[in-house]
């Protein structure tokens, strides 16, 4: 056992990994670098998600060693649900409101695989809490929801407004019973009722009544 845990001939040389989209794997192998050289047995699970933890984007991770010296690294990340797009670029964020990843091109972020609403109030940008309440709404829905979104704006933490991509406009309110407002929303996206398809604003601030106007 002893030759094995300290063989040099299990030295990690080689890291394969999956899962990662908002991660590079070029900043994957910089935060694992440490590790090269290290007896695979030595390396633990817990040693991998210590250091890929530095990164807001990265949720769960699973190793699996493949001797004599590969480890296999799988990421699963959280979903980004919102975007911000300022003066100095653009940057996606998580549902607990962390910039889970940024760039200076907001054409760098142009991936189909995600569905990021913009944020777009002044208010929801400048006021923490108001900023939190929108992003805490936006991560109530169902990607397929937040894929018919435009953006998502707020002028107080009780006023969360969605804009569908169809031009209808949707009246959330506060992020108060966020699950039943999100079942709401997606019913109304699947309905072909013309007093929903037809109406400009829809407000499910009630959702146990919601109104068309």
């Amino acid at each position: 056992m002893a030759v094995v845990w300290f063989s040099p001939l299990l030295a990690l040389r080689h890291v394969e990994l999956e899962g990662s989209g908002l991660v590079s794997e070029a900043r994957v192998e910089e935060l694992l670098s440490d590790l090269h050289g290290k007896p695979l047995p030595q390396i633990g699970a817990d040693d991998v998600a210590q250091r890929l933890s530095q990164e807001n984007a990265v949720d769960e991770v699973r190793t699996r060693a493949e001797l004599p010296d590969t480890l296999h690294v799988e990421i699963t990340e959280h979903p980004p649900v919102a975007q911000v797009t300022g003066d100095d670029g653009v940057e996606l964020y998580s549902e607990h409101g962390e910039v889970i990843r940024g760039a200076d091109d907001p054409e760098a972020l142009d991936d189909d695989s995600y569905a990021v609403p913009e944020i777009s109030s002044q208010a929801a940008l400048q006021d923490e809490r108001v900023f939190e309440s929108v992003v805490q709404v936006l991560g109530e829905l169902p990607e397929s929801a937040r894929a018919e979104l435009e953006s998502a704006s707020a002028e107080t933490i009780d006023s969360v407004t969605l804009e569908l991509s169809d031009g209808r406009t949707i009246l959330w309110g506060g992020a108060d019973q966020g699950p039943a407002k999100a079942e709401v929303l997606e019913a109304v996206l699947m309905s072909e009722d013309e007093a929903l398809t037809e109406a400009e604003t829809i407000d499910i601030s009630t959702p146990s009544t919601p109104v068309t106007r």
